[in-house]
């Protein structure tokens, strides 16, 4: 071992506080970057894992100027993707897709597993361009025909079939139909089909899904080799521009769109990623301002060491090198301790950033040992250097003079003044990020989401098409089981929804008209449409404001169609004021009457409902949100599920108030009841786990909360190393302004007088920058207004809070070296000096 490295490993050994804090800071920085920058790395840098990804694109609708006509991306119709793929020729591969869930069943009397599948055309396995590791994909001809056919990923072939090599050829059934395994997918093969993981892929039917001009595929394509994004883009404008002039009625106003397949796929993550690696920086340059503190001060300490040694006859590129080595004994502890904090980082990362990890679970790279390798030379340069700056200009001869009696003079500020600003002001910046995250979070927290979560459950249900294949079996096994459910004991109410509040996305794109005014498709405004049973809006706690709900005995198949709207929908399209309903004098407005008996023609077709039917409004409910806290409500409609008859539905219970856990949980007798419910309606069937409808509302908060406890961590981190510089420097300050305390001590100065001179350093040091914080913020700020709610970036009560507590973090880093410097005898310290 070369004697410069023993020398350093034994300095480490001999100041083992040092050490530890200047690892253990470095590691906190390093971590975090190395943990940010692998997660950006493999969630947004790789490219997708298929051949020829550049040649890869999302198709997607627009209106004429080119703004996709929702932002989820799903807004195909198949029979418009078709025409698309005949008419066009600069497309080597064309295919739409779309996510369904399914109950499998690996015989007919096995336990039904829920998966989720990507219905897909059969062209789709042409634009990914990955054979099957086992077995072949289906055809376009067995995707015509509906076969009963599936390709199986290598996660589900593992977990269900216990990787059988005999798989393909198996019979298997889906909502209780037959299908047969034609193959298996490679290992580690991933595509994302409306933010939902596949765990098998059936012929996309073109009956249900794949034949009308109005639909919500996603689609994807492969470009012939060569073929550049804006001629592929312009062939596909003008395809589209012709079946607009061929069918006005349902293309009119619409375009065709395309871009990068992985700018789709990873749009979501971008954001929060850049926002990970922007706090990772910070972090690290707080870290690193720290450290560099620390090493002044310990340069400062070893001045007359180090004079000595260049006196005996030291050179510069022997000290340099002892200095070198020593950075590299802690620059290396540094990136090792940051491996093991960036392993803590990428798993804290799955509940920020949506979809990652669900593949695979995110693991260090070797990208990112390269990046903890880096970030330790450089700090090993850095550690290095600043004492070999510093030891070229120190007076050698005075040191050697003073016999270690003196510090280093020219320095008034004491060491790493300037850098303590630094990390004050970085701090300021995370915490004030991590604060206004906060505000915003609790804003959401106390927004209405239009319906009531306290007493009341949740569960949802897919029923077997071959089973529940009319409408009117449908409408049937709903009024019986919401019968039962009802029966139960402390149920108050019992009702079932299309879709819950909340869980809505890319904005309603329902079309509709009132009666009479005959507008063309295009230029029919349009509102969220949705689906309810009887007893559906009480259970949910949604009021109503005017008329009456659903009735299983008014509202039969074949009777006059109803429909109630929201309160956004009456006031919006109806013209109903419902401010008599909203606190105002019930006797001083009549005009919210007008929304009842309203006729809308809505584009419902089912079973029995044809294109074009009317639904009479004959009630007005509360508004509710439909994307997300975050959202305003939207106009929406929702028609009677007893007349409507889909196929699914969400349920909603509510219960009397007297059941154990049903506001923060689930009563486990109840659940056992609504189990058996379910089971005496139809023992064969799926049955969903029972959530407190609060799920609805967290399941909707998760993403931002995770980003507050992230950000906040880091903010927390930067705040801790700040006060850890504060405390070196004004404890620096205080030993190299000893003997002039000593002085005035001994011409009559007070403690408190003492006291309050150190206090006054680290004040000066945390009011200096947080105002230097303070100013930085707007300019770095701009990219987080689209997550802020209800807060300002320029909020001030946020503002005073985080400086606030920089100033009290710092008054508690400064108090112990203030109270030791006034605890020093006079005498003591004029001997010393």
């Amino acid at each position: 071992m070369p004697a410069a490295l023993r020398h350093a490993i034994r300095g480490a050994y001999r100041s083992p506080a040092f050490a530890a804090t200047t690892i253990v800071t470095l590691g906190l920085g390093i971590g975090a970057n190395t943990g940010a920058f692998s997660a950006l790395s493999t969630l947004l840098l790789k490219p997708l894992p298929y051949p020829e990804p550049q040649q890869l694109v999302a198709l997607y609708e627009t209106t004429v100027d080119r703004k996709p006509r929702d932002i989820a991306g799903m807004n195909l119709g198949g029979a418009n993707l078709l025409d698309w793929r005949r008419r066009s020729t600069l497309f080597a591969a064309m295919a739409g897709y779309y996510p369904r869930t399914f109950g499998l069943t690996l015989t007919a009397q096995d336990q039904v597993i829920v998966i989720d599948t990507g219905m897909v055309m059969g062209d789709w396995f042409g634009v990914v361009n990955v054979p099957p590791a086992r077995g072949r994909v289906f055809t376009e001809s067995e995707e015509v025909a509906e076969a009963g056919v599936m390709v199986l990923t290598d996660r589900l072939w593992r977990l269900h079939f216990a990787s059988d090599p005999a798989v393909t050829g198996r019979k298997v059934f889906l909502n209780e139909e037959p299908y047969t395994v034609l193959g298996v997918m490679p290992p580690g093969f991933e595509y994302p089909i409306g933010q939902r993981l596949p765990d098998a892929f059936i012929p996309l039917s073109r009956r249900d899904y794949g034949g009308g001009r109005s639909g919500s595929l996603g689609g994807a394509a492969r470009l012939k080799p060569g073929v550049s994004l804006a001629a592929a883009r312009a062939e596909l404008e003008s395809v589209a521009g012709a079946l607009a002039r061929e069918y006005p009625a349902t293309n009119g106003g619409r375009s065709a769109g395309l871009k990068p397949l992985a700018e789709q796929m990873t749009g979501a993550r971008r954001q929060p990623l850049y926002w990970l690696l922007s706090a990772a920086a910070l972090l690290l340059l707080i870290a690193c301002a720290n450290v560099a503190g620390l090493i002044l001060a310990r340069c400062f300490a070893r001045s007359h060491e180090t004079a000595i040694r260049a006196a005996l006859g030291a050179g510069a590129g022997r000290l340099a090198r002892q200095f070198l080595m020593e950075g590299a004994v802690l620059g290396g502890g540094g990136a090792a301790c940051g491996l093991l904090a960036a392993g803590g980082v990428l798993r804290a990362i799955p509940a920020f950033i949506p979809g990652a990890g669900k593949a695979a679970p995110l693991q260090l790279d070797l990208a990112a040992f390269g990046v903890a390798l880096a970030l330790g030379l450089g700090v090993t340069l850095l550690l290095g250097l600043v004492p070999m700056l510093l030891w070229r200009r120190l007076d050698l001869y005075g040191l050697i003079k003073a016999g270690g009696r003196t510090t280093a003079r020219g320095s008034p500020g004491g060491p790493g003044g300037a850098l303590v600003v630094t990390q004050v002001a970085l701090s300021v910046v995370l915490l004030l990020t991590t604060g206004l995250l906060l505000r915003s979070f609790l804003r959401l927290l106390a927004t209405s989401p239009g319906f009531e979560t306290v007493h009341a459950l949740e569960f949802g249900i897919g029923l077997p098409e071959k089973r529940y294949d009319t409408s009117l079996k449908l409408i049937a096994f709903h009024r019986q089981l919401l019968e039962r459910l009802a029966a139960l004991p402390g149920v108050q109410a019992a009702g079932a929804g299309l879709r819950l509040p909340l869980r809505g996305a890319g904005g309603p794109g329902s079309a509709f008209q009132i009666v009479g005014q005959n507008l063309p498709l295009p230029e029919r405004p349009k509102a969220w449409v949705n689906a309810a049973t009887p007893g559906y809006f009480a259970a949910m706690g949604i009021p109503l404001l005017e008329g009456r709900t659903f009735s299983w005995q008014d509202d039969r198949p074949g009777l006059h169609r109803v429909a109630v709207v929201n309160q956004s929908f009456a006031r919006v399209y109806l013209g109903a004021d419902l401010g008599a309903h909203l606190g105002a004098d019930p006797g001083a407005n009549t005009n919210h009457r007008r929304a009842l008996g309203s006729q809308l023609e809505i584009r419902w077709v089912s079973e029995l409902n044809p294109a074009g039917s009317t639904w009479e409004v004959v009630g007005v409910i509360g508004d509710t949100r439909q994307e997300g806290l975050e959202h305003d409500s939207s106009p929406e409609v929702f028609l009677s599920m007893t007349q409507a008859g889909p196929e699914g539905a969400a349920y909603v219970i509510r219960t009397r108030g007297d059941n154990p856990g049903d506001n923060q949980g689930v009563d486990p007798a109840l659940a056992r009841a609504i189990a058996e419910a379910v089971a005496q309606q139809d023992p064969r069937i799926q049955r969903v786990g029972v959530k407190p409808l609060s799920f609805v509302v967290e399941q909707n908060l998760g993403s931002r909360r995770a980003a507050i406890w992230l950000v906040g961590g880091f903010g927390g981190l930067a705040l801790l190393l700040t006060a850890i510089g504060i405390y070196g420097s004004v404890a620096f300050r205080a030993a190299e302004r000893g003997r002039e305390m000593a002085i005035r001590m001994a011409l009559g100065a007070t403690a408190p007088q003492v006291r309050n001179l150190v206090l006054g350093h680290g004040m000066l040091l945390a009011v200096a920058g947080t105002g230097a914080g303070l100013a930085a913020f707007p300019l770095v700020s701009r990219s987080l207004a689209s997550q802020l709610y209800g807060v300002s970036r320029t909020d001030p009560a946020t503002i005073a809070v985080v400086a606030a507590t920089v100033i009290l973090a710092a008054l508690v880093a400064s108090v112990a070296p203030s109270r030791r410097a006034q605890r020093t005898s006079p005498m003591d310290l004029l001997r010393d000096n």
